[in-house]
């Protein structure tokens, strides 16, 4: 028999997603008659709002089931442009504004436009798992380096090379939550502006800030210039599994990087866009809520875990996540949790080296659910 051709060693090579796959495990283990406490998922768990899924209806009913603009629909485009501006007063072109399905995409969209093949691009870590695959995806290497508290601008510049093209920057950072400071922008910023780099920044986490202050590089002209803002309705609205993001590039450039869209996608739905016009819209009604009950599930849930020996945690500026540091091994801990206590957690050295000895945790779930976790966290301890 012949043998079968291998697949390419672009695909070969990338390692799967750690997030994914606790997903995965954690709803195998559930079709199996176990009740798993997931305290690992991404998904903010939020009920799409009704007026938004009620818009896409909408939509549909009207026709809208055909292509649409490559860029996104104008009035979204417009609406997104005018949302950066309030959060960031970063002044955005509707032009500048590319519709996606999803942040993944949008972030692979930023890369596919800025990395040639064999650049490097410099990755924080503890960071998102899909960073350093979606670098290797386009060509790239992905140049990681560990800075779990705060970015080591000393470090991050004896790391570039005549092949460094871009770094990729989080905040609010997940796994932690951490809020980059003022001052870590601004250095960022000064950085990309003398060694002549692009600067890609995920902000899907930015609705999700406890605090009055976001500091984005987008916000000045000088770092508008050079950077790629990659955001997503998923975390801010509970929309998930509607694949809608999207990403604002520097001026002028959204009409070279969208071949990347017309050669993949083409176009993001009409009636999923119409669904985030709607999202956008009731943004002031809904959101604040949101922000604030993850903020007190955050906060409740690190007083209790930081109370158990073994674990220090500390509750963040943003997002639902919690990133305690553990006294032991965090890949262990989060097996022996799941398979013995049916909590699930994702280990903090999933999102890099640097992360290890750590534990991402969400507070998603019910807080009755989420109650319950800590409740078994706390007796069944670290050892």
């Amino acid at each position: 028999m012949k043998q079968q051709r291998a697949i390419s060693q672009r695909i070969a090579r990338l390692r799967p997603s750690a997030t994914v796959e606790m997903t995965e495990k954690v709803r195998a283990a559930k079709a199996s008659g176990r009740r798993i406490l997931s305290l690992a998922s991404g998904d903010p768990q939020i009920t799409t709002d009704p007026r938004i899924i009620e818009a896409a209806h909408k939509a549909l009913q009207a026709g809208d089931t055909h292509y649409g603009p490559v860029l996104g629909d104008p009035r979204l485009r417009n609406a997104l442009a005018a949302h950066e501006k309030r959060r960031s007063g970063a002044q955005y072109d509707d032009a500048d504004i590319i519709v996606t399905p999803g942040g993944k995409f949008a972030l692979l969209t930023a890369l596919m436009g800025t990395v040639e093949a064999d650049d490097e691009v410099l990755v924080p870590e503890p960071g998102w798992v899909s960073y350093g695959p979606c670098v290797e995806m386009c060509g790239g290497k992905p140049i990681i380096l560990p800075m779990l508290d705060r970015i080591d601008l000393a470090v991050m510049e004896a790391a570039i090379t005549p092949r460094t093209a871009a770094v990729i920057v989080n905040s609010p950072v997940n796994p932690t939550g951490r809020v980059l400071s003022q001052e870590e922008i601004d250095g960022l910023v000064d950085l990309a502006d003398r060694h002549n780099l692009w600067i890609i920044f995920d902000q899907v986490y930015s609705d999700l800030v406890h605090t009055a202050s976001f500091p984005s590089p987008q916000a000045t002209a000088k770092g508008r210039a050079f950077t790629f803002v990659v955001d997503s309705f998923s975390k801010t609205f509970g929309m998930t599994g509607w694949r809608l993001g999207h990403l604002a590039v520097p001026p002028g450039l959204s009409k070279p990087v969208s071949r990347f869209i017309q050669h993949s996608i083409y176009c993001v739905p009409g009636a999923i866009q119409a669904a985030g016009l709607k999202a956008l819209e009731i943004y002031d009604e809904v959101v604040p809520g949101y922000r604030e009950m993850f903020r007190r599930r955050q906060s409740d849930a690190a007083a209790r875990l930081d109370a158990i020996p073994g674990i220090s945690c500390v509750a963040p500026d943003a997002s639902f996540y919690l990133f305690p540091a553990v006294d032991t091994d965090d890949r262990a801990l989060a097996a022996r949790w799941l398979d013995l206590h049916d909590v699930a957690s994702v280990p903090g050295s999933a999102f890099g080296g640097a992360g290890a000895g750590h534990l991402r945790l969400t507070v998603t779930a019910p807080d009755r659910e989420i109650d319950e976790a800590l409740t078994r966290i706390a007796s069944a301890g670290i050892l």
